[in-house]
């Protein structure tokens, strides 16, 4: 189940919104409400939630402060912004922290659980990229293929580099395939890798909520420095990954 955060300060408009959207419908859960910006910052920082629906014009912290605050806290979150003014740079600034969802109100049912549906399904999509399924590596040549299988097989693996790849599974040339993966996949393997393995740090931390930072660093190859996998993992996210334990 995705955490949503409903955010508004009508009061109608929330009691409307909470009892029409069927929540486990979509694979959600409507974790809290929040009448104003400011009480959403706090729930976002106490309980990470997956998807956010909030208004535009609040009192305090209105929406787009709320998206551009929220978004540092916890980067992942999806956003679908209600707003009862059709003016363009709302649209077109909320675009520059990735917001794709924007409905004007009255919005209806269908309006909301459409949006809804299509963040659920990035946010379900993301998490399968996390786990390299065949899917993901039926784009590409057998030889990259081999190299993403490895890198899933040996995640855990603190030697685990291109260099490793190349001596130890595919007994290739590092370059070549150094060069050929950046090719075919669009990024360098030691950055797919890197963001692999914060992935499974998500995915592991979604499960596990008493999990300590120095098992955590284990399980993704960086037992021998935890502190390491703190810094990279507050880069990526924006949270250390004491945190991001401590807001599940």
């Amino acid at each position: 189940m995705f955490k949503v955060l409903l955010v508004d300060d009508e009061p109608m408009l929330l009691e409307g919104i909470s009892s029409i959207v069927e929540w486990e419908r979509h694979g959600t859960k409507l974790e809290g409400v929040a009448r104003n910006g400011l009480e959403a910052m706090e729930f976002i920082e106490k309980h990470a939630p997956d998807i956010v629906i909030t208004d535009i014009t609040m009192p305090g912290l209105d929406g787009m402060g709320l998206i551009e605050q929220g978004s540092k806290m916890s980067p992942l979150i999806k956003w679908i912004l209600l707003s009862g003014y059709n003016e363009f740079e709302y649209a077109q600034k909320a675009m520059r922290f990735g917001v794709k969802h924007y409905l004007l109100k009255p919005s209806s049912e269908e309006d909301i659980q459409e949006a809804l549906a299509e963040v659920v399904q990035e946010l379900g999509e993301k998490r399968v990229q996390a786990k390299k399924t065949p899917s993901e590596t039926k784009r590409y040549s057998s030889v990259v293929n081999k190299m993403i299988d490895s890198i899933g097989d040996n995640i855990e693996n603190p030697d685990l580099s291109l260099r490793w790849v190349a001596s130890e599974v595919l007994y290739m040339n590092t370059d070549y395939l150094g060069k050929l993966f950046k090719k075919e996949v669009g990024e360098k393997f030691s950055a797919y890798v890197l963001n692999r393995k914060i992935d499974k740090a998500l995915d592991i931390m979604e499960k596990q909520n008493d999990i300590k930072v120095f098992e955590l660093a284990e399980k993704v190859g960086y037992g021998n420095n935890p502190q390491y996998f703190s810094h990279i993992f507050k880069k990526r996210t924006g949270s250390t990954p004491t945190d991001w334990i401590k807001k599940r």
